[in-house]
């Protein structure tokens, strides 16, 4: 399929662009004297990250599965976008191809709940929406902090959808089931909220995020795979973790009254949430997304639990340096941050390299499929 064979390369090639780029920004930032190509390079982190990186993954993975060749147009958007914007060129094209990008995200969304309508599916289209409004937004002028709301709910929101789908052969009751759905809906009134009143804002959002996380942490069938070896073990532990890095980041919200911009506690609200939450969810979904995109299977590996240990102990240590102001511990920490997103990413790529080998049969690989 043409859709499958060549358009997502180009999509591929700047969200891994958009990564490096983004490593490189967010090692400056923490203190790390790295060569800066132009004035509002380390502003561009965020953007980056969010929709360089997460959004371009998620709509690409997203085109794929829709198999119409106009919807890559969102995640090339996104990815070249946030580039473009970093390597500050004299006109300004990121802010108008980011939004274009995630207007294009919020067509997919749209097609995937006229074909599965449901509160899940209705809950994704509210993330991509988000992303939307926050990308408008920032390209508006308003200042990174100020659009995280948005950001942050485009992220949680998508993920949070995914686990609720699998819950659906589980006996939870209706009422459960509302109390969620009220916390979707929490969220979105939160980010409304924030653009009036960025404290009070940011504390209903936090509120929504936590709730969130603790149904995840009772109800998610991931809970039921710990006891299974292998590749539901792995996607358990990482899901598990993912959903206690959610709960972290919105206590850390409520127990200083808001999300604090231009402070360490910032910091450490963000990266509970955007580190331990959202890469915990992508380590967890990797042996889903990358064969969906690739159109080959990915095998397992128990060494894929090496990178996902250093994610969760760097992350530990940034915001407990960010909390306790030791900046040359959160310095190493963020490259900690990096050492396990670019070991993860190595891993994927020697279990492809060891499938069917005798070395690979020795130490372990998995090729069979799993879908948590």
């Amino acid at each position: 399929m043409v859709e499958r064979s060549s358009l997502r390369y180009p999509a591929m090639a700047v969200g891994i662009l958009a990564l490096a780029l983004g490593v490189w920004t967010g090692l400056d930032r923490v203190g790390w004297a790295l060569p800066v190509p132009s004035s509002g390079f380390l502003d561009a982190h965020g953007a980056l990250m969010v929709n360089g990186v997460l959004a371009t993954l998620i709509g690409l993975e997203r085109a794929v599965a829709l198999e119409r060749r106009g919807l890559f147009a969102g995640p090339l958007l996104t990815g070249a976008g946030s580039v473009l914007f970093a390597l500050g060129l004299p006109w300004d094209p990121g802010g108008l191809l980011l939004t274009a990008g995630s207007a294009v995200i919020v067509g997919m969304f749209l097609i995937i709940l006229s074909r599965q309508p449901a509160v899940h599916t209705m809950a994704q289209l509210l993330g991509a929406v988000s992303l939307l409004v926050g990308n408008l937004l920032w390209w508006s002028g308003l200042d990174v902090p100020y659009v995280i709301p948005w950001w942050g709910s485009f992220l949680v929101l998508v993920i949070v959808a995914e686990r609720l789908e699998l819950t659906r052969v589980l006996p939870i009751s209706r009422t459960r089931r509302l109390a969620l759905i009220a916390m979707v809906a929490l969220d979105v009134i939160a980010c409304v909220v924030a653009l009036r009143s960025f404290a009070l804002g940011t504390e209903l959002l936090a509120m929504s995020w936590a709730g969130m996380a603790v149904w995840l942490l009772v109800h998610d069938v991931a809970r039921r795979n710990l006891s299974r070896p292998g590749v539901p073990r792995f996607t358990a532990v990482s899901l598990l973790s993912g959903h206690l890095w959610l709960l972290a980041g919105g206590l850390l919200v409520l127990a200083y009254g808001g999300i604090l911009p231009d402070t360490l506690v910032y910091d450490a609200q963000l990266h509970a949430v955007f580190l331990g939450f959202v890469l915990s969810m992508v380590f967890a979904h990797a042996t889903i997304i990358v064969p969906a995109v690739l159109g080959r299977p990915v095998p397992f590996h128990r060494f894929f639990y090496a990178p996902l240990v250093v994610l969760d102990l760097s992350v530990g240590a940034r915001v407990g340096a960010d909390l306790l102001g030791l900046q040359a511990v959160r310095s190493w920490a963020s490259l900690l941050n990096v050492v396990a997103i670019v070991g993860f990413g190595i891993a994927l790529l020697l279990a492809v390299a060891l499938e069917r080998s005798v070395v690979g049969r020795a130490f372990g690989v998995d090729s069979s499929v799993f879908y948590p």
